[in-house]
């Protein structure tokens, strides 16, 4: 099914021509990460299809710091919280309601924890107040091999039974993201980090049937971030143009 927030990112992607969602994990004293973010989404404005943040940043700025940031690029683009929740119902609700007030577009969860009393109140509180759920179904780490990724058909079947908007599928690892696609179809979108400073080629998740590679320090890290982020683009485009002939 069509969700607000998958709506809105495909929406993104169309509009700023980009499949990039950059990651954010800086970390450091509250009010120049919260800087380094502002600058960051100021910087890169025309070429994200949303932010995604991670808890280096969020236990540095803060929630109260994160709002005015988010508040001062609402419109502009699509935040991500990449809590990886993985707790209770009770719990997951309560921090979903959080995170969504603050502002986050959409949250990532962890799948393994089942969602008769787990997923189940995250996905309530998506429901209740709009916001995107993703689910993660394997990680980009050589570790996510014993545990997570001989779920992987599970996962995924959880994602789609319950109306999750994406998935997280690795792009160092290819044949993950092409198993996904394929139980997937058209059913989920799928975000593929690992490209870049974990060392999967820009481009390599696309290729294998991702909709949007996620990307952090590469891009962060650069002595020019728009030049490399234009860089990303344009092979971004060249991969997309293959798929569509």
């Amino acid at each position: 099914m069509e969700t607000w927030f998958r709506r809105r990112i495909v929406e993104k992607a169309s509009e700023k021509n980009s499949r990039i969602i950059l990651a954010f994990d800086e970390y450091g004293g509250g009010d120049e990460v919260a800087e380094k973010l502002n600058r960051f989404c100021r910087l890169l404005k025309e070429h994200l299809a949303a932010v995604k943040i991670g808890w280096p940043t969020i236990l540095s700025t803060g929630l109260t710091g994160l709002k005015g940031v988010i508040e001062n690029f609402k419109g502009e683009h699509l935040f991500i919280c990449d809590a990886k929740i993985a707790d209770i119902s009770h719990t997951n609700s309560l921090t979903a309601r959080v995170l969504y007030e603050a502002g986050f577009d959409a949250i990532i969860a962890h799948g393994f924890i089942g969602y008769d009393g787990g997923l189940e109140g995250l996905f309530q509180e998506a429901r209740r107040l709009g916001g995107g759920v993703i689910i993660v179904v394997s990680m980009s780490h050589a570790g996510s091999r014993e545990f997570i990724d001989p779920n992987v058909e599970g996962l995924v079947q959880l994602a789609l039974r319950h109306g999750a908007d994406a998935v997280v599928a690795p792009a160092t690892r290819t044949m993950v993201v092409e198993k996904v696609r394929k139980m997937a179809g058209g059913g989920l979108l799928i975000l593929a980090p690992g490209v870049g400073a974990q060392g999967a080629p820009y481009g390599a998740g696309l290729s294998s049937g991702a909709d949007f590679e996620i990307i952090g320090r590469s891009i962060i890290s650069s002595p020019n971030p728009v030049e490399k982020t234009l860089e990303v683009k344009k092979e971004h485009g060249r991969i997309l143009s293959q798929r569509a002939c």
